[in-house]
């Protein structure tokens, strides 16, 4: 079932976005636009593509596709820069475009604050150091 809230985005997850205010996030929001290679593991599900992240976390990120990806999909997500990799799971789809944009939420297997390379993280980003 798909619903649509305020902002004009349709989400296939329903009640998951529906979040009341005193859900805490498991750690700080960065907008940062950083290149990266995600690729399913699901042989069902054959898809690799490079894009860049929207928002990023020591939790995940999210990032935009013209291809949607089942939720709990498994894949590595691969920083272009370095090189480094991480097994991840899409937790989230959001249809910017009916058919064509999809907004999808990617969650790391483990929490990493260091991941990204982003400078002077925040402190929460801390606590999940490699």
């Amino acid at each position: 079932m798909k619903s649509e809230g305020g902002d004009g985005l349709h989400s296939d997850e329903g009640p998951d976005l529906d979040r009341s205010k005193n859900n805490v996030r498991r750690s700080t929001r960065l907008s940062r636009r950083i290149p990266i290679l995600v690729t399913s593991l699901d042989p069902a599900q054959n898809f690799s593509a490079k894009c860049e992240t929207a928002v990023v976390n020591a939790h995940g990120c999210g990032f935009v596709l013209p291809k949607r990806l089942e939720k709990a999909t498994v894949v590595t997500v691969k920083l272009i820069s370095s090189g480094r990799t991480k097994i991840a799971r899409i937790a989230l789809a959001i249809t910017i475009v009916e058919g064509a944009s999809w907004l999808l939420g990617l969650e790391f297997d483990i929490p990493t604050g260091t991941f990204w390379g982003v400078e002077d993280p925040p402190p929460d980003w801390l606590e999940y150091d490699e």
